[in-house]
């Protein structure tokens, strides 16, 4: 009935007052039809609006029951459980679907049942409290199509009684219009037939002269319109830059000159083609068959995906496809696709995705996606209640190889380390790259505290053992053969537990960072865990920097002067010693911020002051007839020394405080040796030619070379004082301080100890041949004034 009445509503839009359209409408009054077809609605709205009303009651409590339901199990995750009262659910053929995410949005649970998907859809949520936490949200889908099929029903029913109640004026309407209408328009019908599936050769040829004419020869015309404006659209999508092709009973009927060069077909070979042909793993695409809404599942008639196509000679693309029917309604009208070569797009994006989140030579997360992950394990370890832990490793001496073979190398031996330290871990856990040669592991899921710090403990060993092995790494140089040489690498490991977002992801990445340094100072190709006691030294360790930065400006350094004697107990000279004079903390210990003044740079500006300070001192001393022929001895650290215009800077200072060169010695350590020896026997060399003289501090305690030692431009050897300490009571330190002061007299230098602290030592120095001295026995390290005091009356 209801498309009868379409038809008819239609075709007296059309008509004027003739003689057909008066009977129609004579007709219709006639029959009341209107007025109960009106009543009708409204009683079936009425009873619509109380089915939705006891249908929502019941889906309520029926979400309400099931999240009450799901508290415990969400809880604990206990993905089994809440999978069960999920399916038990599910039972209920208006519930769709069930979904399940926890506070930070990570999906716990889905279950779906698409069979009962029959109307249309609507979603509710409800969030899941534990004891007024809030633990999950859960998310219900519901499909009205069982309450749709039962109004319809009740219409169905309802219409059959109005039927019965109008059957005599349905009849005389029905008769009045079969002769004048119906047979007229099964005819255009079937002429709109063709035209829609494009058969636009043949003209309807309709010589009726009425309404219905007139209509029939309105679409004859558009036939001709339809037919020329084929061959303009045709053209225009054959210079669209995507592939268009038309489908129906899964046949193309139509492409475009893009989609055949995309697919690799000759022009025209596409028509007829199957699209199994296109898409052989699912036939369920581009399908508008008797299953026709297979592939579009929009309510809309259009469908979006991203999926892999086939060309014709066997080859893959991935491809954007976009389809859309015709007309929603008629299954067998067909459908248009739009595809687009996404190939290229999406190597791009996967690209900036590495980019983005991975380390580019190591192929590593980097320190971006590693503090994402940490943040997550952190909301993870919340819930679960497990211990997690973070370890941060830094290769130990990686400048050296990188300062020495180049950055090409040490590249290899980075690499080489990833690889390592992947093999050491699970598939769960997170090894990333920070940066540099710092690396850091994410350890998910330990067991509880004891047994947490047992097994971490066990993978940070296992790392240093894979990280101390020999690594094979190949060196190349401009116009010589590559090589191929063994290198070995130590590591040092920070370790920091936790359990709980109780520290921040910035506060962990400090404890491990404390952890680490604290196993480079001891001795490195070590581990450290992280405590309270090791963040307090660091507290500290940053306090004294800060008050070192002060010392400078505030002038709170000073120099205290240890007498140097000949054997006839004359003093010589002095070897300048640094103290710093802090207001809060007093005299602090050289060996307490020495080599902290070294880590951070700020040897270099001290240095510099100590000696301005000294050279002033000789220049001062020069008027003076009892100082005037002392020496000052300056001790030089490696940083110090190394630093590119340290000669310039040692000759601006000499120049301007006037003080005479060879007055002045600079006390090097073995440590300078190590390094670039050449450069340090030019800068000895330069510094030597205008006078300076040089004497080898704590020699025999570190690792300089015979071949080297006779190289340097020496003037004195400094016997240790752990040497002279026992050289009465142990025979190794006895024959040590002999072989060093004959190694002198066979290079032509002086030799002086330090260290002496009695008669006895003095003695058995000079009756082997050491005639210069230095020690408690003569002189403490005293200030200015009391040193001149010493020296008059010497």
């Amino acid at each position: 009935m209801r498309p009868l009445l379409a038809h008819l509503s239609k075709f007296a839009a059309c008509c004027k007052f003739s003689r057909l359209s008066s009977g129609i409408v004579v007709a219709m009054c006639a029959g009341l039809l209107l007025p109960a077809l009106i009543g009708g609605m409204v009683l079936s709205n009425l009873r619509h609006e109380q089915m939705n009303k006891d249908a929502e009651a019941h889906l309520n409590d029926t979400i309400r029951l099931l999240a009450n339901s799901l508290v415990e199990p969400v809880w604990n995750v206990d993905t089994r459980s809440a999978k069960a009262i999920a399916e038990s659910s599910l039972l209920d053929p208006q519930i769709v679907r069930i979904s399940i995410t926890d506070p930070n949005l990570y999906s716990f649970l889905q279950l779906e049942r698409p069979e009962h998907r029959l109307g249309k859809s609507r979603v509710s949520q409800l969030k899941i409290f534990r004891n007024d936490e809030w633990v999950g949200t859960l998310e219900v889908e519901t499909d009205d199509g069982l309450r749709q099929l039962e109004l319809k029903n009740d219409r169905y029913a309802f219409s059959l009684v109005l039927l019965g109640q109008f059957l005599a004026a349905l009849v005389l309407i029905i008769l009045a219009i079969r002769f004048w209408v119906l047979r007229p328009l099964t005819r255009l019908t079937k002429f709109s037939n063709q035209l829609a599936g494009g058969t636009l050769d043949h003209p309807l040829g309709w010589e009726q002269s009425d309404e219905i004419g007139d209509l029939a020869r309105q679409m004859d015309h558009m036939r001709h319109s339809l037919r020329t404006a084929f061959s303009e659209q045709e053209v225009i999508l054959n210079n669209v830059q995507v592939g268009v092709i038309f489908l129906r009973e899964r046949t193309v009927h139509l492409a475009n000159l893009h989609a055949e060069q995309l697919f690799g077909y000759a022009h025209g070979a596409m028509l007829g083609l199957s699209t199994k042909a296109l898409y052989p793993s699912d036939e369920n695409y581009f399908n508008t068959g008797d299953r026709a809404y297979s592939a579009i599942n929009a309510p809309n008639g259009r469908y979006e995906d991203e999926l892999e196509l086939m060309r014709l000679d066997g080859s893959t693309f991935l491809a954007h496809l976009r389809g859309s029917t015709l007309d929603p309604s008629t299954p067998h009208a067909g459908s248009i696709w739009v595809i687009e070569d996404i190939t290229q797009r999406k190597s791009a994006e996967e690209e900036i995705r590495l980019l983005a989140f991975y380390d580019s030579l190591t192929e590593l997360p980097n320190r971006r996606l590693m503090l994402d992950r940490l943040a997550h394990a952190l909301t993870s370890s919340t819930r679960h209640h497990r211990h997690c832990a973070l370890l941060l490793i830094d290769l130990d001496n990686f400048k050296s190889l990188n300062d020495t073979q180049g950055h090409d190398v040490g590249d290899q031996l980075l690499m080489s380390v990833a690889a390592r330290l992947t093999s050491c871990v699970r598939q769960m856990d997170t090894v990333a790259r920070m940066g540099g040669d710092e690396f850091m592991l994410l350890l998910e899921d330990l067991d509880e505290a004891e047994l947490a710090a047992v097994q971490v403990e066990g993978v940070a060993r296992k790392i240093l053992d894979h990280l101390s092995e020999p690594y094979l790494l190949e060196a190349k140089q401009a116009g010589v053969k590559p090589c191929q040489h063994h290198h070995h690498c130590t590591s040092s490991i920070g370790i920091t537990l936790f359990r709980g977002n109780t520290v921040s992801v910035d506060e962990l990445m400090k404890r491990a960072d404390t952890a680490m340094y604290q196993a480079k100072v001891a001795g490195r190709n070590t581990l450290r865990f992280f405590d309270p006691e090791m963040q307090a030294s660091v507290t500290a360790r940053v306090a004294m920097e800060n008050n070192l930065r002060r010392a400078l400006s505030g002038k709170q350094f000073l120099l205290h002067y240890q007498a140097q004697v000949d054997s006839s107990s004359q003093i010589i000279g002095a070897e300048v010693l640094l103290r710093w004079q802090q207001p809060e903390l007093g005299m602090i210990s050289p060996a307490d911020f020495i080599p902290l003044a070294e880590e951070t740079g700020l040897i270099l500006p001290i240095g510099q002051w100590v000696m301005e300070t000294a050279c002033n001192q000789l220049a001062a001393w020069a008027s003076q007839q009892r100082m005037s022929e002392l020496t000052i001895a300056v001790n030089v650290s490696a940083r110090q020394f190394h630093h590119e215009d340290f000669v310039d800077q040692v000759l601006a200072v000499l120049d301007r405080s006037g003080a005479n060169p060879r007055r002045l010695k600079l006390e090097l350590t073995e440590s300078l040796l190590v390094d670039d020896v050449e450069s340090v026997i030019a800068k000895m060399t330069a510094l030597k030619k205008k006078g300076v003289g040089f004497s080898l501090d704590d020699f025999g305690t570190g690792y300089s070379s015979l071949s080297y030692l006779k190289r340097l431009p020496l003037d004195q050897l400094k016997i240790d004082q752990s040497f002279v300490q026992d050289v009465l009571t142990d025979p190794d330190d006895a024959a040590i301080a002999c072989t060093v002061v004959a190694l002198a007299k066979n290079l032509g230098l002086a030799v002086i100890a330090e260290g002496v602290e009695t008669q006895a030592q003095r003695d058995f120095l000079a009756g082997n041949g050491c005639h210069a001295y230095q020690g408690y026995f003569f002189s403490r390290p005293i200030p200015l004034a009391e040193f001149e005091a010493l020296v008059s009356r010497y």
